[in-house]
Formats: structure tokens, C-alpha cells, sequence
């Protein structure tokens, strides 16, 4: 009884192993039916033929890398796919439009502000400027008639950092403009000097402002000082300040609107040819694919080959997603007898951003 229930029990061991080892004979059959060695050849070929064509191969020196690449892979039962890295993935990487939209758009509530407002009132964003806002608050509570309402104007004031956040916008403006070509060095550099310059004027300005409430806090924390006629000279002495400043306000409003519309201007313009280098792109790759189809002999009837063109596709906050073009060996094939154009080959395949 024994040694028959180990004969029972070694029959469906058998079983198994014979089907793993089918399974392993069919796996190899199927992937010496593909000739991969022969696939191998024809992918780093046809990689070549593409690299060539599509200009990728050029260098700008000698020690240069390449202008881009062509890495091709093979995927049982589905096809070929081939990665190809171009110089417009890192042309279009240059510009961040995200960043600049959300600067634009900063900026012309800021620049709103400007034009309504002659003294905007923004919250010191650091410590030791809310210390100091907090300390002229007691003091206007404890101090005699005008110095209460000239305190509360000192208080409030806080022109600084907002003519600062318009110079900023600006010179990321200027910058971004010259790296587009849209400016060149020596206009940066009149832009940059003039926002320098701009900026040193309100630095005077705050100098003196900071000087003033100096002088208030003094006089407030004195009660045998005349206040009527010391708040009268400093309530002047602040409206000087006021009135020293609104040129400047207006003049980075005004250099801020001007790089504004240059920038967006741009922003069409560069999207615009951008749209036309891909296009022309796309037109001699599949021109290449037709022409050059035979090169793919060794790819089964029906599998395909994939075109990833990195960085091409759609642009989300996060990330810039790869074109894909997915084209059947059938298509390829008509092409290349001429049974399809080159436009119908493209208008063929199966287009999507990943």
C-alpha cells in the first residue's frame, strides 16, 4: 500500500513538471520565433538611421554631448519602443511659464494696489518690525492729541516691501526676456541698472522714514513736549516722505506693466515657433519611419512600434509628460509601398500625452 500511494501521489508531480517545462519550452520557442539577437541588430540600425535623420547626431564642439538620443528596447508580444530625446525637450525647459504666469499675475494686483492706493498697508512680514509696530501702538494709546493719529499713520506705513516685490518682478521679467533673445546684454543691463537705481531711492526713503519714527517716539514718550507744534512739523516732515515716494512707486508700476506685456508677448511668440519646430519635427520622423520601415523586418505582423518623444507631451504643475505615438507594423508597411502618404501614416497612429 505503500508504494502505491507514493506512485499516486509522484503522478501529479510528473504532471507538473512536464507543464513547467512545456510553459518553459513554448516561452523559448515563442522568443526564438522573434529572433531577438536579429531584433537587436534592427533596433540599434534603425536608432541610427532616426538619430541621423532627425539631426540628433550634430554636436555643437567636440567635447559636447550629442544634441539628443535615440534608445530603442523590444517587449515580447507588443513591440518596439523607441525613446528619442530632442533638443526641443530642453529648449522648451528653458522658460518656466508656470513661474512667470504666476509672477504676472502677482504682480498686476500688486500694480492695482499701486495706482488706487498712494500708501498701501501691507503687515511687516519680519519680528523686529512687529515689535516695533506693536511698541507705537501702546505709545498712540498713551500719547496726547495729534501724535495719536501720527503714530497710527507711522504704524501703518510700510511702503517697502511692496515697491521691492514690483522691482523683483521686473528684474525676473528682464532676465527672462533675455534668456528668450528677446533683449539683449546691454539693454539688461540698463534695465538692471535703472531697477538698482530705483531700489537705492527707496532705501533713502525707508532711511528716513525709520529716522522719523525715531524722532516721534522720542517726542511721544516726553510729556512736557509742546505736542501740537511737534506733530505739525513731523506730520510735514512725513508728508515729504509720502510725496518722495509716489514717483518712485509710479515709475516701478510703470517699468513693471512695460516688461509685462513684453513677457507675455513673448510668451505667445515662443510657444507659437515652439509649436512650429515640433511640428517639423514630427513631419521627418514619420517621414524617416516610412521610408525607413524595413529596417523593422523582423517585427511579427502584428505588434507595434512606439514612438516616445520625451518632455513633448502635455505640461501640468507638476511635471511635463512624454508624446507618445503608437504605430501598427501594417501601416508602416503600406507606407513604405506607397499604398499610404506619410500624412496618413501619421493621421494612423495612436497619439497621447503619459
Amino acid at each position: 500500500m505503500k508504494v502505491a500511494q507514493r506512485r499516486i501521489w509522484a503522478r501529479p508531480a510528473s504532471i507538473v513538471c512536464m507543464a513547467l517545462f512545456s510553459m518553459g519550452a513554448t516561452s523559448l520557442s515563442s522568443a526564438q520565433e522573434v529572433a531577438l539577437d536579429d531584433m537587436q541588430r534592427n533596433i540599434e540600425i534603425f536608432s541610427g538611421v532616426l538619430r541621423e535623420g532627425l539631426g540628433l547626431n550634430s554636436r555643437a564642439g567636440i567635447f559636447s554631448p550629442l544634441n539628443g538620443s535615440v534608445r530603442g528596447s523590444y517587449l515580447l508580444e507588443q513591440g518596439i519602443v523607441l525613446e528619442i530625446v530632442s533638443p526641443l525637450a530642453s529648449s522648451r525647459s528653458s522658460f518656466n511659464w508656470q513661474t512667470l504666469e504666476g509672477s504676472l499675475q502677482q504682480l498686476s494686483g500688486q500694480i492695482s494696489s499701486f495706482v488706487n492706493n498712494q500708501v498701501s498697508r501691507v503687515n511687516p512680514p519680519d519680528l523686529e518690525a512687529m515689535r516695533e509696530s506693536m511698541a507705537l501702538s501702546l505709545r498712540a494709546e498713551n500719547a496726547r492729541g495729534a501724535y495719536a493719529e501720527l503714530l497710527e499713520q507711522l504704524r501703518s506705513i510700510d511702503f517697502s516691501s511692496e515697491i521691492e516685490s514690483a522691482l523683483a518682478s521686473a528684474s525676473e521679467s528682464a532676465r527672462s526676456l533675455h534668456q528668450m533673445g528677446k533683449i539683449d546684454d546691454a539693454r539688461l543691463n540698463a534695465l538692471m541698472a535703472e531697477i538698482s537705481e530705483q531700489r537705492a531711492r527707496v532705501n533713502e526713503r525707508i532711511a528716513a522714514l525709520q529716522s522719523l519714527r525715531s524722532d516721534v517716539n522720542a517726542a511721544a514718550s516726553n510729556d512736557n513736549t509742546n505736542t501740537v507744534s511737534s506733530a505739525d512739523q513731523f506730520q510735514a516732515t512725513l508728508d515729504q516722505i509720502v510725496a518722495a515716494v509716489t514717483p518712485v512707486r509710479e515709475a516701478a508700476a510703470s517699468r513693471a506693466q512695460e516688461l509685462h506685456a513684453l513677457a507675455e508677448e513673448a510668451k505667445r511668440e515662443r510657444e507659437l515657433q515652439w509649436q512650429q519646430e515640433l511640428e517639423a519635427f514630427e513631419e521627418n520622423l514619420f517621414a524617416l519611419v516610412c521610408n525607413y520601415a524595413a529596417g523593422l523586418r523582423t517585427l511579427p505582423d502584428d505588434e507595434h512600434l512606439t514612438l516616445v518623444l520625451k518632455g513633448l507631451g502635455d505640461e501640468s504643475e507638476s511635471r511635463r509628460e512624454d508624446r507618445i505615438h503608437v504605430l501598427s507594423k501594417t501601416d508602416m508597411q503600406r507606407c513604405l509601398q506607397g499604398d499610404q502618404a506619410q500624412g496618413q501614416l501619421r493621421e494612423s497612429a495612436r497619439t497621447y500625452s503619459f
